[in-house]
């Protein structure tokens, strides 16, 4: 079994790479980011996929199942589709207008209330008293913009400044986070003694919180300080404040990702969120501390807590 999820890492692994390596050496028709849509695409929506596949299956009876495959997945390709506006663009033949009145965030945004409107309007017609369908509506249009939302988030980290800068980031704030996973799994399991939600996540302990976040410091120090100077000299503002906060923040939007998978879990009664990834748990189980993660990286970078050529 340790085998088969080493191999399917390591698969998963080497995929990322190699679309990661395309990415960084050609833009097909000036299309920033096209490479990575692929996998974005099937690692983001795959979760969304095994969520709405979760709440069907539940096999908890205080938790009722709820079919929500068409509105929930319709809603977050939308959102996902509007996250990409920006990266297909250029097709049109002109760059990316600075003053659009949406900017690159505003159609995922606009996507966004248009899911949730279109939640409660799909079950209108089938409406009836004490059936459950408010919760329904109310899921179906939280899942389109969770995972939508983060994708976006995440193609918009992308897009951020020139010379390869959007790349460089996205890629460091995945290892940053994944960083923060292994140390605080590590430091959990070897030092820890104080529960930080044992209803949740009975592993998750305070040692481990605080062991991932200086382990998350010192991969952001690396990465982003050291190797960001290394790559971008004098075009580069960061320093060890920008690690401290990158590390503490990835940490703590990671544990949110995480703690909101096993919530799911514990609802449903779910081992694992799918089988999308396998011998891996799942694909939510990979992506669930990257997608806030997404968010909490590009908030701080318009912070201004980081900053290289372009931004």
């Amino acid at each position: 079994m340790l085998r088969f999820r080493l191999l399917s890492a390591a698969i998963v692994i080497l995929t990322a790479l190699v679309f990661v390596g395309l990415d960084s050496v050609y833009s097909p028709f000036g299309c920033q980011g096209l490479w990575l849509l692929p996998v974005g695409g099937y690692l983001i929506l795959g979760s969304a996929i095994e969520c709405v596949a979760m709440l069907r299956n539940t096999t908890v009876e205080s938790f009722p199942r709820m079919d929500l495959r068409w509105p929930a997945l319709l809603g977050c390709c939308g959102v996902m589709a509007a996250g990409t506006v920006a990266v297909f663009w250029p097709l049109s033949g002109s760059p990316y207008p600075s003053d659009c009145l949406l900017g690159s965030l505003g159609w995922p945004l606009a996507a966004m209330l248009i899911a949730i409107f279109a939640s409660f309007a799909w079950y209108l017609r089938v409406y009836e008293v004490g059936k459950g369908y408010l919760l329904r509506a109310i899921l179906a249009g939280w899942v389109s913009c969770y995972f939508g939302g983060c994708f976006s988030f995440a193609i918009a980290l992308r897009l951020i400044g020139d010379s390869g800068w959007g790349l460089f980031v996205l890629v460091g704030v995945i290892v940053v986070t994944k960083f923060a996973d292994a140390g605080a799994y590590f430091s959990g399991r070897f030092l820890g003694k104080t529960k930080l939600c044992p209803q949740i996540s009975p592993g998750k302990t305070l040692e481990g919180l605080l062991g991932g976040m200086l382990v998350a410091v010192l991969a952001a120090w690396v990465y982003f300080v050291q190797a960001g100077h290394w790559s971008y000299g004098e075009q580069i503002q960061a320093d060890w404040l920008s690690a401290l906060l990158l590390g503490v923040c990835l940490t703590l939007a990671g544990l949110v990702g995480d703690l909101l998978v096993s919530i799911f879990k514990r609802e449903t009664g779910c081992k694992d969120s799918g089988n999308l990834l396998p011998g891996l748990g799942g694909l939510w189980d990979v992506s669930d501390s990257l997608l806030p993660a997404f968010v909490a990286a590009y908030l701080l970078l318009m912070a201004g807590c980081l900053s290289g050529p372009g931004q």
